[in-house]
Protein backbone atom coordinates (compact mmCIF):
# COMPACT_ATOMS: atom_id res chain seq x y z
CA UNK A 1 0.00 0.00 0.00
CA UNK A 2 2.84 2.39 0.89
CA UNK A 3 4.54 1.58 -2.44
CA UNK A 4 1.37 2.47 -4.38
CA UNK A 5 1.03 5.72 -2.45
CA UNK A 6 4.64 6.64 -3.18
CA UNK A 7 4.15 6.02 -6.91
CA UNK A 8 0.97 8.12 -6.84
CA UNK A 9 2.83 10.99 -5.19
CA UNK A 10 5.63 10.73 -7.74
CA UNK A 11 3.12 10.72 -10.62
CA UNK A 12 1.34 13.88 -9.48
CA UNK A 13 4.65 15.59 -8.72
CA UNK A 14 5.90 14.88 -12.25
CA UNK A 15 2.56 15.96 -13.73
CA UNK A 16 2.88 19.24 -11.85
CA UNK A 17 6.37 19.80 -13.27
CA UNK A 18 5.13 19.12 -16.81
CA UNK A 19 2.23 21.55 -16.31
CA UNK A 20 4.51 24.29 -14.96
CA UNK A 21 7.01 23.81 -17.78
CA UNK A 22 4.22 23.97 -20.35
CA UNK A 23 3.17 27.33 -18.94
CA UNK A 24 6.77 28.63 -18.85
CA UNK A 25 7.38 27.55 -22.45
CA UNK A 26 4.08 28.88 -23.81
CA UNK A 27 4.78 30.69 -27.08
CA UNK A 28 3.49 34.25 -27.39
CA UNK A 29 2.41 35.10 -30.94
CA UNK A 30 1.26 38.12 -32.91
CA UNK A 31 -2.31 38.55 -34.09
CA UNK A 32 -2.23 40.93 -37.06
CA UNK A 33 -5.50 42.73 -36.40
CA UNK A 34 -7.47 43.90 -39.47
CA UNK A 35 -4.45 42.88 -41.51
CA UNK A 36 -6.06 43.92 -44.80
CA UNK A 37 -5.78 47.58 -43.67
CA UNK A 38 -1.99 47.32 -43.48
CA UNK A 39 0.20 49.03 -46.07
CA UNK A 40 1.33 45.56 -47.15
CA UNK A 41 -1.51 43.10 -46.38
CA UNK A 42 -0.52 39.49 -45.66
CA UNK A 43 3.15 40.02 -46.48
CA UNK A 44 3.86 42.35 -43.55
CA UNK A 45 2.28 39.91 -41.11
CA UNK A 46 3.94 36.96 -42.81
CA UNK A 47 7.40 38.56 -42.67
CA UNK A 48 6.83 39.34 -38.99
CA UNK A 49 6.08 35.61 -38.48
CA UNK A 50 2.67 36.39 -37.03
CA UNK A 51 0.86 33.48 -35.45
CA UNK A 52 -2.51 34.81 -36.54
CA UNK A 53 -3.59 36.93 -39.52
CA UNK A 54 -7.07 38.44 -39.69
CA UNK A 55 -9.20 39.07 -42.78
CA UNK A 56 -12.79 40.34 -42.66
CA UNK A 57 -14.95 39.13 -45.53
CA UNK A 58 -18.23 39.96 -47.24
CA UNK A 59 -20.05 37.43 -49.43
CA UNK A 60 -21.34 39.22 -52.51
CA UNK A 61 -22.79 37.36 -55.51
CA UNK A 62 -20.92 34.15 -54.75
CA UNK A 63 -17.48 35.67 -54.16
CA UNK A 64 -15.66 36.82 -51.03
CA UNK A 65 -14.32 40.35 -50.65
CA UNK A 66 -11.99 41.59 -47.92
CA UNK A 67 -13.11 44.75 -46.16
CA UNK A 68 -14.20 46.02 -42.76
CA UNK A 69 -17.23 47.86 -44.18
CA UNK A 70 -19.56 46.99 -47.05
CA UNK A 71 -19.15 50.46 -48.59
CA UNK A 72 -15.38 49.97 -48.87
CA UNK A 73 -15.56 46.73 -50.88
CA UNK A 74 -13.46 46.87 -54.07
CA UNK A 75 -13.59 44.33 -56.94
CA UNK A 76 -9.86 43.54 -56.80
CA UNK A 77 -9.76 42.96 -53.02
CA UNK A 78 -10.92 39.35 -52.99
CA UNK A 79 -9.98 36.77 -50.36
CA UNK A 80 -8.27 34.75 -53.10
CA UNK A 81 -6.07 37.58 -54.34
CA UNK A 82 -5.16 39.09 -50.97
CA UNK A 83 -4.69 35.93 -48.89
CA UNK A 84 -5.35 32.52 -50.39
CA UNK A 85 -3.07 32.86 -53.42
CA UNK A 86 -0.12 34.27 -51.38
CA UNK A 87 -0.63 31.59 -48.73
CA UNK A 88 -0.51 28.83 -51.35
CA UNK A 89 2.57 30.35 -52.97
CA UNK A 90 4.55 30.44 -49.72
CA UNK A 91 3.15 27.10 -48.51
CA UNK A 92 4.53 25.38 -51.61
CA UNK A 93 7.85 27.23 -51.44
CA UNK A 94 8.18 26.24 -47.77
CA UNK A 95 7.78 22.52 -48.52
CA UNK A 96 4.16 22.32 -47.36
CA UNK A 97 4.59 24.43 -44.26
CA UNK A 98 3.24 27.80 -43.19
CA UNK A 99 6.71 29.16 -42.47
CA UNK A 100 10.14 27.96 -43.73
CA UNK A 101 11.18 26.70 -40.28
CA UNK A 102 8.26 24.28 -40.02
CA UNK A 103 6.14 26.57 -37.85
CA UNK A 104 2.79 27.79 -39.08
CA UNK A 105 0.02 30.31 -38.43
CA UNK A 106 -3.73 30.69 -38.53
CA UNK A 107 -5.84 32.68 -40.98
CA UNK A 108 -8.69 34.13 -38.95
CA UNK A 109 -11.64 34.86 -41.23
CA UNK A 110 -14.14 37.29 -39.76
CA UNK A 111 -17.56 36.78 -41.37
CA UNK A 112 -19.19 40.16 -41.93
CA UNK A 113 -22.14 38.64 -43.75
CA UNK A 114 -24.25 35.91 -42.16
CA UNK A 115 -22.76 32.46 -41.73
CA UNK A 116 -25.60 30.70 -43.58
CA UNK A 117 -24.78 32.45 -46.87
CA UNK A 118 -21.04 33.00 -46.37
CA UNK A 119 -19.71 29.69 -45.05
CA UNK A 120 -20.83 27.55 -48.04
CA UNK A 121 -19.05 29.95 -50.43
CA UNK A 122 -15.94 29.99 -48.24
CA UNK A 123 -15.82 26.19 -47.97
CA UNK A 124 -16.18 25.81 -51.73
CA UNK A 125 -13.32 28.23 -52.40
CA UNK A 126 -11.10 26.63 -49.75
CA UNK A 127 -11.41 23.27 -51.55
CA UNK A 128 -9.22 24.73 -54.31
CA UNK A 129 -6.50 25.33 -51.70
CA UNK A 130 -7.12 22.15 -49.71
CA UNK A 131 -3.48 21.13 -49.19
CA UNK A 132 -2.64 24.50 -47.62
CA UNK A 133 -5.29 24.08 -44.91
CA UNK A 134 -5.25 20.32 -44.33
CA UNK A 135 -4.30 20.69 -40.69
CA UNK A 136 -5.76 17.28 -39.79
CA UNK A 137 -3.11 15.50 -41.89
CA UNK A 138 -0.34 18.09 -41.82
CA UNK A 139 0.34 19.95 -38.55
CA UNK A 140 2.43 22.45 -40.54
CA UNK A 141 -0.56 23.48 -42.65
CA UNK A 142 -2.22 26.86 -42.13
CA UNK A 143 -5.21 26.73 -39.77
CA UNK A 144 -8.52 28.28 -40.84
CA UNK A 145 -10.34 29.96 -37.93
CA UNK A 146 -13.87 31.37 -38.27
CA UNK A 147 -15.01 34.35 -36.23
CA UNK A 148 -17.59 37.14 -36.56
CA UNK A 149 -21.01 35.78 -37.61
CA UNK A 150 -20.07 32.33 -36.41
CA UNK A 151 -22.33 29.44 -35.58
CA UNK A 152 -23.46 28.15 -32.20
CA UNK A 153 -20.96 25.74 -30.55
CA UNK A 154 -23.17 22.70 -31.17
CA UNK A 155 -22.44 23.13 -34.91
CA UNK A 156 -18.66 23.56 -34.65
CA UNK A 157 -18.10 19.97 -35.69
CA UNK A 158 -20.30 20.14 -38.81
CA UNK A 159 -17.56 21.32 -41.17
CA UNK A 160 -14.86 18.71 -40.87
CA UNK A 161 -11.52 18.54 -39.13
CA UNK A 162 -9.94 21.53 -40.87
CA UNK A 163 -12.35 24.29 -39.92
CA UNK A 164 -11.80 25.82 -36.49
CA UNK A 165 -13.64 28.54 -34.60
CA UNK A 166 -12.93 31.50 -32.36
CA UNK A 167 -14.60 30.78 -29.05
CA UNK A 168 -15.72 33.27 -26.43
CA UNK A 169 -13.84 33.91 -23.20
CA UNK A 170 -15.87 32.78 -20.20
CA UNK A 171 -17.98 30.27 -22.13
CA UNK A 172 -17.99 26.60 -21.16
CA UNK A 173 -17.43 24.14 -24.01
CA UNK A 174 -17.72 20.38 -24.19
CA UNK A 175 -14.60 18.32 -25.02
CA UNK A 176 -16.03 17.68 -28.50
CA UNK A 177 -16.56 21.41 -29.08
CA UNK A 178 -13.07 22.29 -27.81
CA UNK A 179 -11.54 20.15 -30.57
CA UNK A 180 -12.83 22.71 -33.07
CA UNK A 181 -11.83 25.84 -31.14
CA UNK A 182 -8.49 27.41 -32.05
CA UNK A 183 -8.64 30.12 -29.38
CA UNK A 184 -11.05 32.13 -27.24
CA UNK A 185 -11.38 35.89 -27.57
CA UNK A 186 -13.20 38.86 -26.07
CA UNK A 187 -12.87 42.64 -25.98
CA UNK A 188 -10.57 43.76 -23.19
CA UNK A 189 -12.97 46.64 -22.55
CA UNK A 190 -15.39 44.19 -20.97
CA UNK A 191 -12.93 43.75 -18.12
CA UNK A 192 -10.77 46.87 -18.05
CA UNK A 193 -10.53 50.50 -19.22
CA UNK A 194 -6.72 50.26 -19.26
CA UNK A 195 -5.11 52.55 -21.87
CA UNK A 196 -1.72 50.87 -22.05
CA UNK A 197 0.15 54.04 -21.08
CA UNK A 198 0.65 53.19 -17.44
CA UNK A 199 0.52 49.96 -15.47
CA UNK A 200 -2.73 48.03 -15.36
CA UNK A 201 -4.40 48.20 -11.95
CA UNK A 202 -3.88 45.21 -9.68
CA UNK A 203 -7.64 44.59 -9.60
CA UNK A 204 -7.78 44.40 -13.40
CA UNK A 205 -4.66 42.23 -13.53
CA UNK A 206 -6.32 39.79 -11.16
CA UNK A 207 -9.43 39.58 -13.37
CA UNK A 208 -7.43 39.09 -16.56
CA UNK A 209 -5.07 36.50 -15.03
CA UNK A 210 -8.06 34.48 -13.84
CA UNK A 211 -9.49 34.40 -17.38
CA UNK A 212 -6.13 33.39 -18.84
CA UNK A 213 -5.75 30.53 -16.36
CA UNK A 214 -9.29 29.32 -17.08
CA UNK A 215 -8.59 29.22 -20.82
CA UNK A 216 -5.23 27.52 -20.41
CA UNK A 217 -6.70 24.88 -18.09
CA UNK A 218 -9.07 23.96 -20.93
CA UNK A 219 -6.12 23.75 -23.31
CA UNK A 220 -7.27 26.86 -25.18
CA UNK A 221 -5.29 29.87 -26.37
CA UNK A 222 -6.55 33.35 -25.57
CA UNK A 223 -6.69 36.80 -27.23
CA UNK A 224 -8.14 40.17 -26.22
CA UNK A 225 -9.28 42.55 -28.95
CA UNK A 226 -9.79 46.29 -28.48
CA UNK A 227 -6.69 46.16 -26.30
CA UNK A 228 -4.03 48.92 -26.12
CA UNK A 229 -1.36 48.73 -28.82
CA UNK A 230 1.67 50.11 -27.00
CA UNK A 231 4.98 48.56 -26.00
CA UNK A 232 3.85 48.55 -22.37
CA UNK A 233 0.72 46.67 -23.44
CA UNK A 234 2.79 44.14 -25.40
CA UNK A 235 5.12 43.67 -22.41
CA UNK A 236 2.15 43.19 -20.09
CA UNK A 237 0.53 40.66 -22.45
CA UNK A 238 3.77 38.71 -22.68
CA UNK A 239 4.24 38.70 -18.90
CA UNK A 240 0.65 37.55 -18.34
CA UNK A 241 1.04 34.82 -21.01
CA UNK A 242 -1.71 36.07 -23.31
CA UNK A 243 -1.15 33.80 -26.30
CA UNK A 244 -1.82 36.36 -29.03
CA UNK A 245 -0.76 39.99 -28.82
CA UNK A 246 -3.48 41.84 -30.73
CA UNK A 247 -1.77 44.55 -32.79
CA UNK A 248 -1.92 46.76 -35.86
CA UNK A 249 1.89 46.84 -35.86
CA UNK A 250 3.13 43.27 -36.44
CA UNK A 251 6.68 44.27 -37.46
CA UNK A 252 7.15 46.34 -34.30
CA UNK A 253 5.76 43.57 -32.08
CA UNK A 254 8.05 41.03 -33.79
CA UNK A 255 11.06 43.22 -33.01
CA UNK A 256 9.87 43.57 -29.40
CA UNK A 257 9.45 39.81 -28.95
CA UNK A 258 13.02 39.23 -30.18
CA UNK A 259 14.44 41.43 -27.41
Amino acid sequence: MKKITAWAILFFWMAGIVSVNAQLNRKISIHSHNDYDQANPFWGAYNARSGSIEADIFQIDGDLFVSHNRKDVKPERTLRAMYLDPIRKMFEENGHSGYPNGETYQLMIDLKTDAASTLPVLLKILEEYKACFDHANNPHAVKIVITGHKLTPDRFGDFGENIFFDGLIGETYTPAQRKHIALVSQTLRKYSSWNGKESMTKADQKKIKKLIKQAHRQGLKIRFWQSPDTELAWRTAKKMKIDFINSDHPAEVAAFLKQ
